[in-house]
Order: structure tokens, then C-alpha cells, then sequence
């Protein structure tokens, strides 16, 4: 048993010697696994109706609030929804409104806006839909045949061209081709004539340089796809692929072409039958509406952009939809309604960090790191990935969220003027929002998880030979494991080298469920203040690591920090298996 007994402890030393955070800010006595510490909660609860209301109250101090938001000019809708329902729809129509502006009179869920860059994630959603992940890593050159032909006329040149065949699907998707931001939409040299380059120290360009087509339908034609993938064939490099996000318009617009030449359909088509048709998102589009009854137009239908067409840049920019359409949609994810569950989980990971700490880039998900208050009123934290994509075009601004772990997610849509100041407020508003928004109801959310699992799970479980209690602890996440014996035999001490009076073992959820039964494995720590444990130039000798540690320790090919619940109809156990000591003890207190 001495064996056992240093092996165990060398696996609990290692993990007690990473534990620390991923941002400098982190400050927390326990070390848990990536993702939820408690199971999602499953029914409505006093802390997630509590923070509606709380919701409700700052957005309304928001709205009175002229130093960050004009609601005299600015206007928005916000739709907040769970895995399974609608929780707030909530709107306010700029006073300045006419008939013109807000045809229907009124600002609801219901009403269009234009989605910006949200659009992206519904291309990549499409695609997932469509034909699922195994092109990703395809080269574009296999798709866009256009590209192949520059390829080859590339030289091997990297400074100076792009590498189509080193480009795959997947890179296009995730801002990591390297690519330009844009083809024509910001190029200068549509704006001004000769003069007013010399003028801004800028040389005359020939009359090929200069682009005869654009990404939108003003002020030139739209381009084909030839005139665009002719475009871009010349475009410089940004830098090579996967080696750092540089964030691409264009490459969404590549990205379609490609799944057009997979599917032999247009990509018009694909979304319709993948996303509007299957969801019936009534009123989300590719284009403008045909009509306007049921928009919201900031300005007039040009300056606002809300008649501006981007052909086939629709796919990066250009679509129109709702909050109640994108609530629907976000629902869908979180349920995996049109995606397989595992392809849903590898969707909601991230691709590639970035130079913060707090944000990664995924498909083309923007993921920021949320330290979230274990329990309300704790200076603990822990790390929560959040799913969002925003989005900006013309008078419109919108951003999309969504939180796994929590199972909660919100749309944002914004519309004004389209002047620099307006413009700018809308950005400040969409920010403050979408903090106010988010750490409001993840703390809901939070404390809900918290108390249905002390409801659920807490508690003693015994059989003739052995016990163990489960708790839940305000400051501390998971469930804690303690008073684990057999007899007079400390079992923790025995399995982990470290006992009942000084372990602090906790469970966490692996998202592992079937009608009767849930999984759970253990981190097992000793009991410890909490502290701020990274510092700037220590590498080694810090790091949240117990995901190292899992299932290191077995006996008879089952691990030592395995543990099942059984639960009721309710979700409430009735059992607990420590599946090592190949014994199942009933809840009794």
C-alpha cells in the first residue's frame, strides 16, 4: 500500500504545485477543470428571475443615462434566451423616430436590422450545417479553381503573394489565412482623384491598380466572382497562414465560394434550405428585404445602408435579421439542433490566441474570458469562456453571445445615424451593454447552477462499509468531497496521501448524462487560503493544470477520481458510485 500511497501523492503534489490562473487577476483558493463546476441548471430559480429584474433596472439607468447612450438619436433590442426558452425581450425606439425610420410603429424582437459581421457566424454555421467539418482542412485551391491558378503563377513569392494552396477551409473561417481585411470596401483610391493623392503624399496609380468594381453596389457595380477572385489574386500577403488572427472580411466571402464548389449549390440556396428553412427564421435574409414594414431604418434607406447590397459579400457583412430569428438560432446551438452534439462542442473551442490574455479567436468566434465570482459576494474567480461575434455596418451595430457553460445566451442589435460621434456611441453602448448584460445573468446563472446542486447533490451517502458527504461551499466551486471513510479507515488519505481534515477534493461535472446517471470527476487538492498565483516572468512553477492530472491513477483500469451519480426524474441523486472501490452508496441525509 506504500506504493499506491506516493504514487497518489506525487499526483496530488503536481497538481497542487500548477495551481494557479490563466490571468494575472485570478484569485481563488481551488484549481478547477476548464468548463462548468456545477451541471447547468435545469428549472427556473429565484437567482436567475432575481437577475432579470436587476437586468431590467440598469437598462433602464443605461437609457437615462445621456453619458452613455443618446436616446434621443440611438436605438436598440436586446433578446436574451436560455437553452430552451425566451427570457427578455427588451427595446427602446429613439424619440427622433418617424414613420419613416420605424415603419411598423414599434420596436420588438420582430423588427430587422442589419447584423454586420454577425453574419460570419451564420456563414460558418451554414457550412457546419451543410456539409459538416470534414473539409476544413482542405486547401482553397481543391474549391475556388480561380485561386489555384494564381497559386501556381506565385513563384513561390510569400512576401509578395498570397500562398492560396497553404490556405485551407478552416483558416478562412477562423482569421488565420493572412489575408487583407478587405478587397475594394475601404480602398481610398475610388475616393480621391490624382491631386488629392499628391496632396496626401500618395503617388498617382495606374488605371489597373485601381478597383472598377466594389464590395458593395455604390458607389460602383458589385463585383462578380471573377472580378473579385481577379481582385484579390494580387492582393499583398498580411503574413503567413496560421501564425497569427488577422481578422478578413474577405476571406468569408472565399470561404462561400469554396462551399459552393463542395456542394454544387449557391450559396444562397444552402443558407435558405441549412438555416431559414430548418430554423424558419421568417425574417432573416441575405439581402435587403423586399419591403420595409418591418424594419428599422436609422436615416434614410441609403446613408443608413439598409438598401446597400453586398452581392456576394453577403456572407462576411451583409445579412438582415431579428432578435427573436437570432435567439432562435442561438438556441439552436446551444442545443445542437442542427449539429451533432460532439460537432457543436468542437465548434464552441477556440482556435488560436491572441496578444490578451482574455480573448481567443475560434470559428470565427471572438472569445473572451470572463473571471466570474464563484458565489455572489466572493472575491473568487473563476475563468468563463464567452462565445460572441459583433458586428457593425453602416447605421447598425449588433453583437451575439453565448455562454455554454451557462447555457444562456443574448442578441444585441443597435441602429442610428451613420455619423463618426454616432457612430462612436454606439460602439461605447454596445460595450457597456454587453458587459451589463453578461455579468449580470452569468452571474445568475452562476448562483442558480450553485443552488440546484446543493439541492441535488448535497448531502451524506452510505452503505454497511463506507460514507462520504458532498457539499456545496459559498467561495468555492464544485462539490466538495469530504468525511470519505470506510470503518475506521480515512479513504481519502488512503487514496490521495492527503486526509479528510486537510483535503479539499472537489467534483465537477463532465457533461456526461444519461437518463439515470451523471459523471463527475475529482481534483484533489489540499485545503489553502486563496491567492493571486500568476506573476509576470514565472512560467513553470505556476499554471491552472489538474486537466494533467485526470484519470493518472487507476486500479483495475478504473481511476481513482472517477465518480457517477444517479439521479431521479428531477435530477436529483439518490446515489453516488465511487466507481474504484466498486461499491454504490445511497443518499441518507
Amino acid at each position: 500500500m506504500s506504493k499506491l500511497y506516493n504514487r497518489l501523492a506525487l499526483s496530488v503534489a503536481t497538481t497542487l504545485l500548477f495551481i494557479a490562473s490563466q490571468s494575472a487577476a485570478q484569485y481563488s483558493p481551488n484549481c478547477p477543470l476548464q468548463g462548468a463546476v456545477f451541471p447547468a441548471p435545469r428549472n427556473p430559480s429565484l437567482a436567475i428571475s432575481g437577475g432579470l429584474c436587476s437586468l431590467k433596472e440598469k437598462l433602464r439607468a443605461i437609457v437615462a443615462d445621456p453619458s452613455i447612450f443618446n436616446n434621443a438619436t440611438s436605438s436598440f433590442q436586446l433578446s436574451l434566451f436560455s437553452k430552451d426558452e425566451q427570457l427578455l425581450s427588451f427595446s427602446h425606439a429613439a424619440t427622433s423616430l418617424d414613420k419613416s425610420s420605424l415603419p411598423s410603429g414599434t420596436l420588438d424582437e420582430n423588427t430587422i436590422f442589419r447584423i454586420g459581421s454577425v453574419s460570419k457566424l451564420l456563414t460558418v454555421y451554414a457550412f457546419l450545417a451543410e456539409i459538416g467539418p470534414d473539409h476544413l482542412n482542405d486547401p482553397v485551391t481543391a474549391w475556388v479553381p480561380e485561386l489555384a491558378n494564381s497559386a501556381d503563377k506565385s513563384d513561390q513569392d510569400a512576401v509578395r503573394r498570397v500562398r492560396w494552396e497553404d490556405v485551407t477551409l478552416g483558416a478562412l473561417a477562423s482569421h488565420e489565412a493572412g489575408l487583407d481585411r478587405d478587397y475594394s470596401l475601404s480602398d481610398l483610391s475610388l475616393l480621391v482623384n490624382a491631386t488629392q493623392a499628391e496632396q496626401s503624399a500618395l503617388p498617382p496609380l495606374p488605371s489597373n491598380e485601381i478597383p472598377t468594381c466594389g464590395t458593395t453596389n455604390l458607389p460602383f457595380p458589385l463585383c462578380s466572382r471573377s472580378e473579385f477572385l481577379k481582385g484579390i489574386s494580387s492582393l499583398h500577403p498580411v503574413t503567413s497562414t496560421f501564425r497569427t488572427p488577422i481578422y478578413s472580411n474577405l476571406a468569408f466571402q472565399v470561404l462561400a465560394y469554396a462551399l459552393e464548389g463542395i456542394t454544387n449549390k449557391t450559396f444562397s440556396s444552402i443558407f435558405q434550405s441549412s438555416l431559414v428553412e430548418r430554423l424558419n427564421l421568417s425574417h432573416t435574409s441575405l439581402q435587403p428585404p423586399s419591403s420595409t414594414d418591418k424594419g428599422i431604418i436609422p436615416g434614410d434607406e441609403i446613408s443608413s445602408w439598409w438598401n446597400v447590397s453586398l452581392g456576394d459579400a453577403s456572407p462576411f457583412g451583409g445579412m438582415f435579421s431579428t432578435g427573436a430569428d437570432m435567439a432562435h438560432l442561438g438556441q439552436s446551438i446551444l442545443g445542437s439542433k442542427l449539429l451533432k452534439r460532439a460537432l457543436t462542442r468542437e465548434w464552441l473551442r477556440p482556435v488560436t490566441h491572441t496578444a490578451d490574455l482574455h480573448v481567443a479567436v475560434g470559428m470565427p468566434w471572438e472569445i473572451h474570458r470572463l473571471l466570474q465570482p464563484i458565489s455572489p459576494g466572493s472575491n473568487h474567480t473563476r475563468v468563463v469562456d464567452i462565445y460572441t461575434k459583433n458586428g457593425i455596418l453602416g447605421g447598425y451595430t449588433s453583437l451575439f453571445v453565448l455562454s455554454p457553460e451557462h447555457e444562456f445566451g443574448f442578441i444585441l442589435l443597435l441602429a442610428g445615424l451613420v455619423t463618426p460621434a454616432e457612430s462612436s456611441a454606439r460602439s461605447l453602448a454596445m460595450a457597456v451593454i454587453g458587459d451589463v448584460v453578461t455579468s449580470t445573468m452569468a452571474s445568475a446563472f452562476e448562483q442558480a447552477a450553485r443552488t440546484e446542486a446543493a439541492s441535488n447533490f448535497a448531502g451524506v451517502y452510505a452503505n454497511a462499509g463506507m460514507n462520504l458527504t458532498i457539499s456545496v461551499n459559498d467561495g468555492h466551486p464544485g462539490l466538495k468531497l469530504s468525511n470519505w471513510t470506510a470503518g475506521d479507515k480515512d479513504v481519502l488519505f488512503l487514496y490521495t496521501g492527503v486526509s479528510n481534515a486537510d483535503s479539499d477534493a472537489r467534483l465537477y461535472p463532465m457533461g456526461l448524462e444519461d437518463d439515470g446517471s451523471i459523471a463527475f470527476r475529482a481534483v484533489y487538492e489540499t485545503a489553502r487560503n486563496a491567492s493571486y498565483t500568476s506573476q509576470p516572468g514565472v512560467v513553470f512553477s505556476q499554471g491552472c493544470l489538474p486537466w494533467g492530472d485526470i484519470a493518472t491513477q487507476q486500479y483495475g483500469d478504473v481511476a481513482f477520481d472517477d465518480f457517477v451519480f444517479e439521479i431521479d426524474g428531477n435530477g436529483r441523486a439518490t446515489a453516488i458510485t465511487p466507481r474504484v472501490a466498486r461499491q454504490t452508496l445511497k443518499r441518507v441525509g
